[in-house]
């Protein structure tokens, strides 16, 4: 049988719609993480005093929000002290030496001085042995 369609080697078709379906699902992932490295971050009013220039979290391996009502906060979760304990003895035991296990503390202005002794005394029951306190610098910048 002849087939009277000429068959061309040469040209083959190729659908791009898997392609563009990709790069769109590509573009939809990196969108919601963006958004979710921001929303980690729980706002707190920093208390104004001079530091050491230093980013939000740049070498914690734990960061601590102190709420100006004294609750505290985990990657934006609610925690209790004891909650605390337990995530503190999981990051030192994690650590090869736990001499570099940083926690930044982030008290709000307004809270009382108490809340922050009762999460200070907590880790040092833990054994954690490095802390930072984030202040924000009097020229409104980001401090130690």
């Amino acid at each position: 049988m002849i087939s009277s369609r000429k068959q061309s080697g040469h040209h083959k078709v190729v659908d791009l719609t898997p392609m563009i379906d990709v790069v769109f699902q590509l573009i939809i992932f990196f969108m919601l993480t963006s958004h979710l490295g921001e929303l980690r971050r729980t706002e707190v009013d920093l208390p104004v005093q001079p530091g050491q220039e230093q980013r939000d979290g740049q070498d914690a391996a734990m960061i601590i929000d102190i709420g100006p009502d004294g609750v505290y906060m985990v990657e934006s979760v609610e925690v209790n002290l004891n909650e605390i304990h337990r995530l503190a003895s999981a990051g030192i035991g994690n650590e090869v030496d736990p001499e570099n296990f940083d926690v930044l503390i982030r008290p709000d202005r307004n809270a009382p001085a108490v809340y922050l002794d009762r999460v200070l005394n907590k880790l040092a029951g833990v054994g954690v042995t490095r802390w930072k306190l984030g202040t924000m610098a009097p020229d409104g910048n980001g401090g130690g």
